[in-house]
C-alpha cells in the first residue's frame, strides 16, 4: 500500500511538470502538414527522449551533487524556484520551457526531425523537470522506491507518446482552449509542489544551522 502510494505520488508529479498537454500544443503547430506517419515517428522519439534524459539526470545526479558539493536541501529549494516559475508560466497559459522564436520555430519546422530538439529538449524535459528528478532520486532510499520511480517515469513517457500522438485530433475535437485550460491546472499544481519543495528545503536547512532551537 505504501509503494502503490508512492507510485502514484512521484508520477502525479512527473506528469504535473512535464506537462504534455501544453507540450501538445506545441507539437501540433511545429508537425503542421505532418503525415500520420510522421507524427507517430515523432511521437515514438520525443518519449523516448524524456525517458532517456530523465533516466540520465536520475542517476547521475548524486554524482552532480558530489562533485559540486551540492546539497539535497540546498538543491530541493533551487529545484522549487524553477517549477515556481515554471508554474506560473502554465497558469498564466504559456509553456515556460519551450522559449521558441518567430525565427527558430522556422527554422526548426524546416529541420527533418523536431524530436529531440526542440520537443524532448527543453520543450517536455527542461531544468525543472530534470531538477525535480534529480529530488525525487536523491530521497529514494529503498530499492522498491527507485524501481517505483523509474516505473513512474517509464508510464509518464509513454503518456507523452500518446499524447502527442493524438495531439492534432485532440486539437481538432475539443479545441486548443480545452489543453490549455488543463496546462492551466497542472500549473497550479506545480507552484503547490514547488512550495512544498521549498519549504521542505529551507526547513531542513534551518533545522541543520540551529539544532537547539527545532529540537
Amino acid at each position: 500500500m505504501e509503494l502503490a502510494k508512492y507510485f502514484m505520488e512521484v508520477f502525479s508529479a512527473v506528469i504535473v511538470i512535464l506537462n504534455p498537454f501544453g507540450a501538445a500544443l506545441i507539437f501540433v503547430s511545429l508537425t503542421a502538414g505532418d503525415t500520420r506517419k510522421d507524427l507517430i515517428k515523432k511521437s515514438r522519439r520525443t518519449a523516448l527522449t524524456v525517458i532517456i534524459t530523465l533516466f540520465t539526470f536520475m542517476f547521475v545526479g548524486q554524482f552532480i551533487f558530489d562533485l559540486y558539493q551540492i546539497t539535497l536541501d540546498a538543491f530541493r529549494i533551487a529545484g522549487g524556484v524553477l517549477l515556481f516559475g515554471m508554474g506560473l508560466s502554465m497558469i498564466q497559459g504559456q509553456h515556460p520551457q519551450s522559449k521558441i522564436t518567430d525565427k527558430e520555430r522556422a527554422e526548426v519546422v524546416d529541420q527533418d526531425d523536431i524530436s529531440i530538439i526542440p520537443m524532448g529538449i527543453p520543450v517536455l524535459s527542461g531544468p525543472a523537470s530534470i531538477a525535480a528528478m534529480m529530488v525525487y532520486r536523491s530521497e529514494a532510499e529503498q530499492t522498491s522506491e527507485i524501481v517505483m520511480l523509474i516505473t513512474a517515469v517509464l508510464v509518464a513517457g509513454i503518456i507523452v507518446f500518446f499524447t502527442l500522438k493524438y495531439a492534432h485530433i485532440m486539437v481538432n475535437r475539443f479545441g486548443k482552449t480545452t489543453l490549455r485550460i488543463i496546462s492551466r491546472i497542472m500549473g497550479l499544481l506545480v507552484v503547490t509542489m514547488a512550495v512544498q519543495f521549498i519549504i521542505s528545503g529551507m526547513t531542513a536547512v534551518a533545522h541543520n544551522a540551529f539544532p537547539g532551537i527545532f529540537n
